[in-house]
């Protein structure tokens, strides 16, 4: 199948959606929608150490990954959109 730059964007825009709704399902206690370049760790969301924790085993469990301990940098899980990135990167198929 090839893929064309629409399928890009939905593509990039459901990895998006999934990673906010994940985030928000990971807070106890619910912010609101979370914006793509709201920051995680502060701010509105403000995740915790344990919520925080909730989130990276709801990626890993939705995505089939696993993602370890040297990945999990403020820099990578700053927003939605960094994660989404960071993800993309990983899910890519191998050439």
């Amino acid at each position: 199948m090839i893929s064309t730059p629409g399928d890009a964007t939905q593509t990039d825009q459901a990895l998006e959606d999934t990673v906010a709704h994940l985030a928000t399902a990971a807070l106890e206690k619910k912010p609101g929608p979370i914006g793509l370049d709201d920051p995680l760790l502060a701010g509105k969301a403000g995740f915790d150490s344990i919520s925080l924790m909730e989130f990276v085993l709801r990626l890993e469990d939705t995505f089939g990954i696993s993602i370890p301990d040297g990945d999990l940098d403020p820099d990578v899980f700053y927003s939605v959109k960094t994660i989404a990135s960071y993800l993309r990167a990983r899910l890519e198929p191998e050439i």
